[in-house]
C-alpha cells in the first residue's frame, strides 16, 4: 500500500490545481460569432523515459473550452537504464542494457478536458490552455533477448545462441550483444492501471483551422502490480514522466 500513497497523493495535488484554474476560466468572456466545433490532432512526444505518439479527437463546448478523447503509444524505460557494449569488442555487436529483463510498452486511451487561459489577438500571438486527463492505461511487458556466447566447444572457437536473459546465468562476459527486436512478443505480459496526465499547451498560427501547438506536462501511470524492467534495481507499480509534444491537425465543423 505504501508504493501507492506517493503516486496517488501526486495525482490528487495536480487534478486540484488543474481543476481550480478551469473554474476560473468558465465559458464567459469574448465568446466568437463562428466556432468551429470538431478537431483532430496527431502528436509526437519525448518524455523523460522515452518517446510515444498519438491521436486526438475533440469537441468544443464553447470558444474556450473543449472536451476530447486522446490515444498515446510509447515506451517506458527505467531510470537505471544504461547501454554498454560488449567487453570484447567486437565490432558488429549491437549494444544492450545489462540487467533489464523486460522491454516495456504502454497504451493510453482517455478523457481530457481543455480550456484557454489566455487568447491571443486576431493579428497573431500565442493563445495559452490548460489541460487535464485521464484514463485507462495498459503495459505490455516484452522478455529481453540477447545472443550469448557458447565457447563450451572449443577454447579458440565460439558460437551464438540466442537467449532469453536469465541474470543467473548471463553476465557481462558471456553477452554478446541484443537479440532481434520482436523476439519474445508472443511471451508478453499485459499489466492494466490507470493514468492522469495535466499540463499546459501553447498555440501559435493566424489560421484558426490549423491545429499547431506545442504541449508541455507530467503523465503518471499507476498499476496494480509492479512492472519487472530491471533484474538488478528496485521495480515499482507506478510511473511519473514529464514531456514535451508537438501536435498538428486541423479544426472543422460537421
Amino acid at each position: 500500500m505504501r508504493l501507492l500513497v506517493k503516486p496517488i497523493g501526486f495525482i490528487f495535488c495536480l487534478f486540484s490545481v488543474l481543476v481550480a484554474t478551469s473554474q476560473e476560466v468558465g465559458t464567459t468572456g469574448n465568446e466568437h460569432g463562428f466556432i468551429l466545433k470538431r478537431e483532430y490532432s496527431a502528436h509526437a512526444f519525448a518524455h523523460s523515459e522515452g518517446m510515444g505518439f498519438g491521436v486526438r479527437w475533440g469537441q468544443y463546448n464553447s470558444y474556450n473550452s473543449q472536451r476530447y478523447i486522446n490515444f498515446d503509444l510509447l515506451n517506458m524505460k527505467h531510470p537505471k537504464e544504461i547501454k554498454i557494449g560488449n567487453v570484447y569488442m567486437f565490432d558488429n555487436a549491437r549494444k544492450f542494457v545489462y540487467g533489464k529483463q523486460n522491454s516495456v510498452l504502454m497504451m493510453r486511451f482517455g478523457l481530457g478536458s481543455m480550456n484557454v487561459l489566455n487568447e491571443k489577438p486576431y493579428w497573431g500571438g500565442v493563445d495559452v490552455r490548460r489541460f487535464y486527463e485521464f484514463g485507462a492505461s495498459i503495459a505490455m511487458a516484452k522478455p529481453v533477448y540477447l545472443y550469448i556466447i557458447d565457447q563450451s566447444s572449443s577454447t579458440y572457437t565460439y558460437h551464438l545462441n540466442l537467449e532469453r536473459y536469465n541474470p543467473e546465468e548471463h553476465n557481462i562476459l558471456n553477452i554478446y550483444g541484443r537479440g532481434p527486436m520482436l523476439k519474445g512478443v508472443g511471451e508478453s505480459k499485459i499489466y492494466p492501471g490507470l493514468y492522469f496526465k495535466g499540463g499546459f499547451s501553447f498555440e501559435y498560427g493566424l489560421e484558426r483551422r490549423l491545429v499547431r501547438y506545442v504541449e508541455t506536462g507530467v503523465a503518471v501511470d499507476l498499476y496494480l502490480k509492479k512492472i519487472p524492467i530491471m533484474a538488478l534495481a528496485e521495480n515499482t507499480n507506478y510511473f511519473i514522466s514529464f514531456y514535451v509534444a508537438a501536435n498538428f491537425g486541423k479544426r472543422y465543423n460537421p
